[in-house]
């Protein structure tokens, strides 16, 4: 089985979930393509004068770009995307959409979405709903998250927290346990749908 990790990050938490998802994936038996999406600004332009995004930049130099082809060739398809203020990445929408020739071939592909953390409230789950309706136009089968990570979400959400993050803030460490198990279960329920 084929499974596709696609990401958007700009500051590399989005980045972090994603090769957890994709090693997640490969230890329940999958070929993955971990690949990224590439930004819309201008690589010199003003938002690179951040130390942090040059580092995520250099530091995701060796990840493909993503392409159509790697949808079509997935038999799982996991979607990764910042949080940005309650919808998914604008360059992840336009990946998504910007493909006419899509119209139909992901039909009956299982697919996940992630995120990384917001510190604004409710952002993550309006970021993952965004996904997740993406998905659903083309006739993608969408897992729903398991109870063992909804847990997790409640939890870090009653310490005060986005649920990708330990310790209650965005900018802590992530916890990637939870990113590893999307990865398992999206193999694994691809493997029982498809053979």
């Amino acid at each position: 089985m084929n499974v596709a990790v696609i990401f958007y990050s700009l500051y590399g938490e989005t980045a972090a979930l994603a090769a957890a998802v994709a090693e997640g994936a490969e230890q329940a038996g999958a070929t993955v393509r971990l690949r990224k999406i590439a930004g819309l600004a201008a690589p010199d332009g003003p938002s690179t004068t951040s130390e942090r995004i040059r580092a995520t930049r250099e530091h995701l130099a060796a990840v493909p770009l993503a392409r159509v082809d790697d949808l079509l060739w997935a038999d799982g398809i996991a979607l990764g995307s910042p949080a940005r203020y309650g919808a998914m990445s604008a360059e992840l929408r336009r990946f998504l959409g910007g493909s006419p020739h899509l119209a139909g071939d992901l039909a009956g592909k299982v697919a996940c979405v992630f995120c990384s953390p917001s510190p604004i409230q409710a952002a993550q789950r309006a970021a993952l709903h965004a996904m997740i309706a993406a998905l659903l136009l083309q006739g993608v089968l969408v897992q729903a998250p398991a109870r063992a990570e909804m847990d997790a979400a409640s939890a870090a959400a009653r310490r005060g927290g986005p649920p990708w993050a330990a310790g209650g803030e965005a900018s802590a460490r992530l916890d990637l346990a939870p990113a590893r198990a999307l990865g398992r279960r999206l193999a694994l329920v691809e493997r029982r749908i498809h053979g």
